[in-house]
């Protein structure tokens, strides 16, 4: 009985130490579209997705999957004119996810940004999702509308079973295979409306070398991660916080320290969506949030701006003194 065509890339990743190699970038651009169009079987996918997260991704493999994953969803040829994605994929639970009032910030002072995310791959945290509808975010349902949205200047959250349901499945395979897969990594490189720059939160220190790599077929010209506060886009504001900057012509990561802005702060016992609604209201005194919300908003303005860390802190600082209540 002849092998089936997918078993090619488990023998690459599955044979002994000696022998077993990373795939290639095409290897892996073969081996994501197969896995989407349905051309393998449960078994194959769980010991791909097993494989993968033993060995762990390299450079090539994540760029094969970024640049697979696009071309499958037909990413590439999405014209929306934004400026800046941010990927929201990890969830929190330490603190309320902050960085939804940095969006808010940054679109109300003319940016066009989109929001793209997922929930409930974890029971215990709480999901971007939850906090849309109090803090003015439209729910797009496609990507024609979040272009749409953004483009308007409006708040927009972009699920990310809205443009690509298979893969949204696959990470839900978590519950399953018990661990999470090379795609937690490589969904936040998406970039669905190819903005000009993009935004990711990592959680564990290296993973920005891939990052970095990736970037390359993301479609977006300038690139910033750096370790957020559980692993999402949000800056602690009570930390050293490393950035790091990658640019199209420019083929160095270049780092640049991020210094703390507030004193180390007790984290909230409880919280929820009226939480950081009371926080852009001004009725509570949540220093670390508000600290929070300013130091995301300027990283994110070195970032477009081109500001160095001062500047960028003085007019985020700014712009929350100046919010619409």
């Amino acid at each position: 009985m002849k092998d089936h065509p997918f078993s090619q890339f488990l023998r690459i990743l599955g044979k002994g130490p000696k022998s077993k190699r990373s795939l290639t970038i095409e290897e892996a651009q073969e081996a994501i579209e197969m896995i989407l169009s349905g051309d393998v079987t449960e078994k194959q996918l769980g010991a791909f997705l097993l494989l993968m997260r033993a060995n762990g991704e390299s450079l090539d493999e994540l760029m094969g999957f970024v640049s697979g994953l696009r071309k499958h969803y037909q990413l590439e040829q999405t014209q929306a004119g934004i400026d800046l994605d941010i990927s929201a994929y990890a969830g929190k639970w330490r603190y309320p996810p902050y960085f939804l009032l940095s969006v808010k910030l940054l679109v109300e002072s003319g940016y066009k940004v989109i929001v793209h995310g997922d929930s409930g791959q974890f029971s215990d945290r709480q999901y971007a999702e939850t906090f849309l509808k109090d803090l003015g975010f439209h729910k797009a349902g496609s990507l024609d509308e979040a272009g749409q949205y953004a483009f308007q200047g409006s708040l927009v959250y972009l699920p990310l079973k809205a443009f690509a349901k298979e893969l949204s499945e696959i990470l839900h395979l978590k519950s399953e295979i018990g661990v999470r897969t090379v795609f937690n990594t490589a969904v936040k490189l998406l970039n669905p409306l190819n903005a000009r720059y993009s935004i990711q939160g990592i959680f564990h220190k290296g993973v920005e070398n891939l990052h970095h790599a990736a970037f390359k077929v993301n479609g977006a010209d300038y690139n910033l991660v750096f370790k957020g506060e559980g692993g999402e886009p949000e800056i602690r504001p009570d930390a050293l916080n490393k950035l790091y900057f990658s640019d199209k012509s420019n083929s160095e990561l270049q780092t640049v320290n991020f210094n703390s802005i507030t004193e180390r702060n007790r984290r909230p016992d409880e919280w929820n969506t009226q939480t950081l609604l009371d926080v852009w209201q001004g009725k509570t005194d949540d220093s670390y949030g508000i600290k929070a919300v300013v130091a995301t908003t300027a990283v994110a303005l070195m970032l477009i701006e081109r500001l160095d860390a001062e500047m960028a802190i003085k007019r985020a600082e700014e712009l929350w003194l100046n919010r619409q209540l």
